[in-house]
């Protein structure tokens, strides 16, 4: 029997170290991989099939090609995630719905087996086929197992932006991004701001029995109050009617007796004779109406500088009130910006050229007047928003259309989130821009909707 003797290769340590090292990386590699998709989203599935960006072919579980015509129309709400899909699977061409999952076995979990909803479900596009699964008629539903059809690059970059803690997921790459995405996701995003808003006014609107002038009213009082005094200005007017208001529309000392009153600013042991005349005025008038006063501890004054004190904002919400009964009538038939503008330039009583408070004169006299950017914030926060709820209401475009002309011509906001925009190269020319960079930051950015956003799309593929 011949025998053979084995000599060792000078190069054989060499080699068997590289081997191993082969051998770790690929190890490694499909472990992170592995570990990667196990906190994947289905989101981020959803984002793969809405723009087919699986690698091909796609093929079933059960080795039958799948050819997608069309993906379908992607379904945020209950039911089937993506509606009326068109798919050739083997020599059949089908049409009906897709649903996507992490593990198809959630098919189950979710109660999808017991819906007749899922009944046109033709494909389940799962990361992992760890379960066949039938629909409620018994009929097995078609799968595809993506694991291996995902663009590593393109998760990556998901991946990296989903991890990010810069001040927006792709503050470090919206640069690369074409100015013409950028300028689509703003308007896209102020579109979805003024539906939101609209939506917030509906509700007042319905508990005020439809009555335009009183939403006004409310919406109005909210943006006197900035952001520190919202809500109390808000109870105020919930509080107050409109329709007390205009019944003293002539009598503007009345108005700010019931406004101060109702603020409950209005509290005993005044020395000057203006506030002792107001309390007295409101007495009578909270008897005549059945009147129940806030708490003052409602009102902050702190950290606000003297002319946006709720004292000087409610007298100047005062002189605003006495201007006509039909406020929202006035804005609704005012064609240019100005004429709206005219609207809120009204100063206060003049017991407030001397005062922000009440009994504390003030060292300098000042005629308490509307700022020109405290205008535009309420045109901005107020009138334009009711007015794409009026036009959307009534399916009258040319009210919508006046509402975006109006963010047009106002200036650009300034703060301190449209200042980082800036400093990411986006600049803002007008309020229809930094409405729109408000909403994106604020309802995209902040909760990483970045597979929603268009600029995210776009940096993804």
């Amino acid at each position: 029997m011949q025998s053979f003797v084995l000599f060792p290769h000078p190069n054989l340590g060499r080699c068997v170290k590289l081997f191993s090292n082969i051998a770790y990386f690929c190890w490694a590699s499909l472990f992170f991989t592995n570990f990667q998709k196990k906190i994947m989203k289905e989101e981020f599935l959803h984002y793969l099939w809405k723009y087919r960006l699986f690698r091909q072919p796609l093929i079933t579980t059960e080795g039958v090609h799948i050819e997608v015509v069309k993906a379908g129309v992607h379904n945020p709400d209950s039911g089937p995630d993506f509606f009326d899909a068109r798919l050739k699977i083997g020599d059949t061409l089908w049409a009906g719905n897709v649903e996507i999952h992490l593990q198809s076995s959630s098919w189950y979990e979710h109660g999808h087996h017991e819906d007749n909803a899922y009944n046109n479900v033709i494909l389940h596009v799962v990361l992992n086929h760890d379960k066949p699964v039938m629909r409620a008629n018994s009929l097995p539903v078609p799968c595809l197992e993506c694991n291996d059809l995902i663009p590593v690059q393109l998760y990556e970059k998901y991946r990296e932006l989903m991890g990010s803690k810069l001040w927006v997921p792709c503050a470090g790459s919206i640069r690369h991004c074409p100015e013409i995405v950028v300028r689509s996701c703003i308007e896209h995003q102020l579109i979805d701001r003024l539906l939101l808003r609209a939506g917030q006014i509906r509700t007042v609107f319905e508990n005020t029995g439809n009555n335009w002038e009183e939403v006004f009213y409310r919406m109005l009082a909210r943006s006197f109050g900035l952001k520190i005094n919202t809500l109390p200005f808000e109870m105020l007017a919930a509080s107050l009617p409109h329709n007390i208001i205009i019944r003293h529309q002539y009598q503007p000392f009345q108005i700010e007796a019931l406004l101060f009153g109702q603020a409950g600013l209005l509290e005993p042991g005044f020395r000057d004779d203006y506030p002792r005349r107001l309390k007295e005025e409101y007495m009578f008038l909270q008897n005549k109406y059945s009147l129940q006063p806030l708490d003052a501890s409602l009102w902050k004054f702190m950290r606000l500088r003297p002319p946006a004190f709720p004292t000087i904002r409610l007298a100047q919400f005062a002189a605003v009130m006495q201007t006509t009964s039909a406020l929202f009538s006035l804005v609704l038939e005012s064609d240019k910006l100005d004429d709206i503008r005219l609207v809120f330039s009204k100063k206060a009583g003049k017991y407030w050229d001397n005062h922000y408070l009440f009994d504390k004169p003030a060292p300098v006299s000042k005629e308490k007047f509307l700022g020109d950017q405290s205008i535009d914030l309420i045109i901005i926060n107020t009138v334009i928003p009711l007015l794409f709820f009026y036009g959307d209401f009534y399916k009258k475009e040319e009210y919508k259309m006046k509402a975006l002309s109006l963010l047009e011509q106002l200036p650009p906001e300034n703060n301190t989130i449209i200042e980082k925009w800036k400093s990411l190269g986006i600049r803002a020319e007008d309020a229809f821009t930094t409405q729109g960079l408000l909403q994106l930051k604020q309802n995209s950015c902040d909760k990483k909707k970045c597979l929603h956003c268009r600029i995210g799309s776009e940096l993804l593929k």
